[in-house]
């Protein structure tokens, strides 16, 4: 899930959850409140009952007909007979529930959940009840909890709003959220990298000492060591690169300027031609072409290009390399007389060349990932295939944006 969609569902749990508590505690405050009243209405009839001398059936039915909440009024005798006094208020049962009745002596109760009752204790076990309504105060109470659902509704669909334009016109947690994600893919690609790459290196050192370690003989003991030391610079240099791959994701490391790449492409050229005369190169250029880039990368993707040819194509094998401005795209284009590969991967599976001929050839084996980090970093498009002189064609197409201002 997107950190957008994360932060917009918290805010909408913690709005409903918070409203719903909020207006849960009112209603429950509200609805407490209407029933002491009703209680304490009832408490102050059975304390007048308690403090009168006189004849207790009359003075209830007196406080019946005076009372500000309407009240009813049962007598209920001993055998459990009862007859209604006063009924200015609710309707009781028929037959009131003796249990209830006698437990109403105490403290209010409430009965059948629409009427609060109150018992007053007459001589011989006769009692007078006192009772009143709540079912008012419970259509109140249904009533404020179906608003209070609609308005739960209503806010939360109000913070849905708002978050929706907040975050569509702050683009800022929007590239939060992608740059976390790019870390996390990066992190991941760079512990796959490593744990891939420096499994073999490490596997051949602890042979070649435990053999050293094992033998007297010190002309073995020192081709042993010379060997891994041989492994361990190999390993210094597949390390170089991992790191470099994982700077390259680090855009803020990177700093930009006006680079002459036909001149970059034409030092790598004459080393080639220098490290292996043999070799036929032709190399086409649109004139001198300025981009706007880090130079350290694009010297480190073209050198990875050309050390790949030098050491995976004989010294005689003919290279072919272009450099052309057509329409929209900048094209770079080397081909090499080499074997070739033998299978030509996609964007998205540039790993390494070959395993043996990379370690053959004393490399670290990820020249093709830095060369597709760096193609990557500047939305340019890659593409590895046979080429018209036998070998390998490697073709990068830059976008528009990577020309310079002063070249377009």
């Amino acid at each position: 899930m997107k950190l957008v969609a994360r932060v917009t569902v918290t805010l909408f749990v913690l709005i409903t959850l918070s409203s719903a508590a909020i207006g849960y505690f009112a209603i429950s405050r509200y609805e407490a409140s209407q029933i002491n009243q009703i209680d304490q209405s009832l408490n102050s009839k059975v304390k007048s009952l308690k403090s009168s001398k006189e004849d207790p059936l009359t003075v209830a039915q007196y406080l019946a007909q005076v009372s500000a909440i309407p009240v009813t009024v049962a007598y209920v005798e001993q055998t459990g007979t009862q007859e209604v006094l006063s009924e200015t208020g609710p309707n009781i049962p028929a037959q009131l529930n003796a249990t209830l009745v006698k437990s109403a002596l105490k403290r209010s109760i409430s009965y059948d959940s629409n009427l609060l009752i109150r018992t007053f204790a007459l001589p011989r076990d006769e009692k007078v009840v006192f009772a009143e309504s709540t079912q008012t105060i419970n259509s109140d109470v249904s009533a404020l909890r179906k608003d209070l659902i609609i308005f739960i509704v209503l806010v939360d669909l109000l913070a849905l709003m708002i978050s929706y334009f907040v975050f569509r016109r702050d683009g800022k947690l929007n590239e939060l959220s992608r740059l976390v994600a790019e870390q996390k893919a990066a992190m991941q690609r760079f512990i796959g990298d490593a744990s891939h790459e420096l499994r073999t290196p490490l596997t051949v050192i602890k042979g070649y000492v435990e053999l050293a370690q094992s033998t007297d003989d010190d002309e073995r003991q020192s081709a042993y060591l010379e060997r891994s030391s041989t492994e361990i610079k190999r390993m210094e240099r597949i390390i170089g690169d991992l790191l470099f791959l994982a700077e390259v994701g680090e855009s803020q490391e990177i700093v930009e300027q006006e680079i002459d790449l036909t001149a970059l492409l034409k030092d790598e050229v004459e080393i080639l031609r220098a490290l292996q005369p043999r070799r036929t190169i032709q190399v086409e250029t649109d004139g001198p072409i300025v981009v706007k880039a880090d130079q350290k990368l694009l010297e480190r993707m073209l050198g990875n290009i050309f050390s790949n040819i030098r050491r995976h194509t004989p010294d005689e094998a003919p290279v072919k390399v272009s450099l052309k401005k057509s329409g929209q795209h900048l094209t770079l284009t080397v081909e090499d007389g080499g074997p070739g590969l033998s299978d030509y991967p996609t964007k998205h599976r540039l790993k390494r060349f070959s395993q043996s001929r990379s370690k053959e050839g004393g490399g670290s084996g990820l020249g093709l990932s830095i060369v597709g980090g760096v193609v990557e970093h500047y939305g340019a498009d890659l593409a590895l295939s046979k080429g018209s002189l036998g070998g390998l064609s490697i073709q990068i197409k830059f976008p528009r944006r990577f020309f310079s201002e002063m070249d377009i």
